[in-house]
């Protein structure tokens, strides 16, 4: 298997997938935090109305489910790894029960309060026709781990599944340098460029850190952290 310094760039793009579920079934992630991610906490007055429907792309077993979960949200996850999703409920301790979408290859696992679900499959797959719409999204570990030949396919499934007056906040990362791993590099042009048709934006928080495990592994120095608000462009009807 390719351990963690293993350039993703050198992986092709339909073994990826497999890299990453190797890493999850050798407990070799560092990908979440123990408690709700501040700049949520921070920012979710601005994403979140009363009773919400919020997915969460890529969630792995992101903690931030269960918060959302409590703040009386319907909260929807997607991810390909039956590994993170089992070690969610499990360290949780939440029951669930698994099912197979009677149309689309996703199964779906559900808390049995109904208030958590997350869809194993391919995010690229998922359509509004198989999870419905949703009021906001959550991407805190998503999109920086996506491909930038895939971004624009990633824009357009958000645009497919958040409503007309639906929110996305992204937790986006900047740096200079040559980093191996996830997560990619995203520059403003590269928002503008994905998104800037479907959606407009606005730039609510960018700070400078060093504490991302990356840089000291990679000699890199620091990066700007960037939280973004997308809401949806107004449509021009014929």
């Amino acid at each position: 298997m390719e351990d963690e310094n293993t350039s993703i760039w050198n992986i092709p793009e339909n073994k990826r997938q497999i890299y990453w579920q190797k890493r999850w079934q050798n407990s070799d992630t560092k990908l979440h935090l123990s408690q709700a991610h501040p700049d949520l906490v921070k920012h979710e007055d601005k994403l979140l109305k009363e009773n919400c429907r919020v997915l969460l792309p890529l969630c792995g077993k992101s903690v931030d489910l269960i918060y959302l979960a409590h703040k009386g949200h319907e909260v929807v996850g997607c991810d390909f790894s039956d590994a993170a999703i089992m070690q969610f409920f499990e360290e949780q301790a939440i029951e669930y029960s698994r099912s197979q979408h009677p149309t689309a290859p996703f199964e779906i696992f559900t808390s049995t309060d109904k208030n958590i679900s997350i869809y194993k499959g391919d995010f690229f797959e998922l359509n509004s026709f198989i999870v419905g719409k949703f009021d906001a999204v959550w991407d805190r570990d998503a999109f920086v781990a996506v491909s930038p030949s895939r971004r624009s396919q990633y824009a357009d499934v958000l645009d497919d599944v958040i409503k007309e007056d639906g929110k996305y906040l992204l937790f986006s990362v900047e740096y200079e340098g040559y980093n191996p791993i996830t997560p990619f590099c995203v520059t403003a042009q590269d928002l503008d460029d994905v998104f800037g048709r479907k959606f407009c934006f606005s730039v609510l928080e960018t700070y400078e850190t060093r504490e991302l495990p990356f840089l000291n592994k990679h000699g890199l120095p620091e990066a700007n952290i960037s939280l973004i608000l997308f809401n949806k462009r107004q449509r021009v009807g014929l």
